[in-house]
């Protein structure tokens, strides 16, 4: 017997909260290696040595985005799966890796063609057998995410991540060249494949019977990831024609920097949601409130990190980079902007997928690529300008954003009052922050460190005071605010008489 509604939707409530912390957790945990090792490596390496790296992972990306062929949805989502389904999408990702491999070979020479690096040369051949090693993992992990088993993908994601950060920083000190961060992804890649076999005893044979079943869910997939991937090099590809080596390692960094907070808490929920929301996936009701709740976290998380991250941007890169980044400070601002955008409309793509629409999915991103290419490459082209550039992002990103939500509305029965109803409170709350840290900034004209962290308690304080306030004055309805305000009510004592 079905259990009843209301404990079914707590129960849906339960693994979204559940699964959040667990995918924050490993998502934070990897993001405080990755600082970590930023604020070590940015003082061993180059920003040149960045952007060898950054070139020859984005000749490598651009094809291994052909092999997120969208094996692992197809079989996520699917109901009752079969050992069949599992073979027959290994067996696609193997194939797709090893031919992959092959073709990134083939396109050494844009090393020095487009880029003029002959230095990434030798890491891109490198690089090819990391493609191939990914496409044979143990297909079987994906059970971690099927069976809502977070803890168990948490120890899987964050192990190889830690293990290329020891790595890395080891290889760092000891060479003070690229060769460190080359060396710290493949080893990154050595433990993931490993892993994916110790961790699961399942063991993939080749086979083809369900093929084509995976590939009529899975082509929309890929065209989407396509799309996805290219929406997010296609800046960096129109600066690598006219900014070196040097000036790509700088727009990386500052991108990676600058965008790190709204997307390591977004990417998670929105991860968390695909699973969960494939179970109630034909209840039009219950997936409403489902994305109602996971906009809002969203809403919450980008509002007040992309503007905190705009505010806080100079005294950021001094902390973090140090001196020999200072030129990346005018980009901050606008990338934190426009990723925290970016992160506000991720769960569209991921909710239509979710309702058996992969296809109008993979249209909305490539409709938003093309705007972007129209708009970035021929900015770069004329004015080779990599702080317009960044700007350019920015604006492309908040006019496409409308557009989701429309499409959105239909599936989903969501109306324009909706969306305003969801998001106002929030980015009231993340504008409220500006007048308060600019004050403080101000105040205090001499940036560093003190600065920084009086910023962002006091932007940090005024936004959960802002947010509390308009609960409160909202009629306190359903969301994270009365989950606090219960906490909070608890630990007061209780009124005398």
């Amino acid at each position: 017997m079905a259990p009843p509604s209301g404990k079914r939707e707590q129960s849906l409530q339960r693994h979204m909260v559940r699964g959040s912390v667990w995918t924050i957790s490993m998502r934070w945990s990897i993001r405080l290696a990755g600082l970590i090792g930023t604020v070590i490596l940015a003082r061993l390496l180059t920003p040149a040595d960045y952007g060898i790296v950054s070139i020859a992972s984005m000749i490598v990306g651009i094809v291994e985005v052909f092999g997120r062929a969208g094996q692992a949805s197809a079989i996520v989502r699917h109901p009752n799966p079969t050992r069949e389904h599992y073979d027959s999408a290994w067996t696609v990702s193997l194939l797709l890796g090893l031919g992959l491999g092959l073709l990134i070979w083939a396109m050494v020479p844009l090393t020095t063609a487009y880029f003029h690096e002959p230095r990434a040369k030798l890491v891109v051949e490198i690089l090819a057998f990391r493609t191939m090693l990914s496409g044979s993992q143990n297909i079987a992990v994906l059970n971690f995410q099927r069976n809502l088993q977070f803890n168990r993908q948490f120890w899987f994601s964050i192990t190889p991540e830690f293990v290329a950060f020891v790595v890395t920083v080891i290889a760092a000190f000891a060479l003070r060249n690229y060769w460190a961060l080359v060396i710290g992804i493949m080893s990154q890649h050595v433990t993931n494949f490993t892993l994916s076999y110790a961790m699961e005893p399942y063991r993939p044979r080749i086979c083809f019977s369900k093929v084509r079943e995976i590939w009529s869910f899975s082509i929309w997939t890929l065209l989407r990831n396509i799309a996805s991937y290219f929406n997010l090099l296609v800046d960096r590809v129109a600066i690598g024609g006219f900014a070196g080596s040097a000036g790509m390692g700088r727009y990386y960094v500052a991108t990676d920097l600058a965008t790190s907070p709204s997307q390591e808490l977004v990417a998670p929920i929105v991860g968390v949601m695909f699973p969960v929301m494939a179970t109630v996936q034909n209840d039009v009701r219950k997936r409403r409130e489902l994305y109602l709740d996971v906009l809002y976290w969203s809403a919450l998380i980008c509002s007040s990190t992309a503007i905190g991250v705009a505010l806080v941007a100079n005294d950021m890169v001094d902390l973090v980079l140090g001196p020999k980044w200072q030129d990346v400070k005018p980009l901050m601002p606008w990338l934190a902007l426009s990723y925290g955008i970016l992160g506000l409309g991720s769960s569209v793509y991921t909710a239509l997928e979710t309702i058996g629409q992969p296809r109008l999915s993979a249209q909305m991103q490539w409709m938003r690529l093309l705007g972007m290419a129209l708009v970035i490459i021929p900015y770069a082209f004329f004015f080779r300008d990599i702080h317009g550039v960044a700007v350019m992002r920015f604006a492309v990103s908040i006019a496409v954003m409308p557009t989701l939500f429309f499409v959105l509305s239909r599936p989903f029965d969501l109306s324009f009052r909706d969306f305003v109803a969801t998001l106002w409170r929030p980015f009231v709350s993340g504008l409220a922050m500006v007048p308060v840290v600019l004050g403080i900034n101000s105040t205090i004209a001499v940036s560093g460190n003190p600065r920084l962290f009086l910023d962002i308690a006091a932007g940090g304080a005024t936004y959960l005071g802002m947010t509390m306030l308009l609960w409160f004055l909202t009629g306190k309805p359903r969301g994270p605010e009365l989950q606090v305000w219960q906490r909070i009510s608890r630990k007061l004592p209780a009124p005398a008489g």
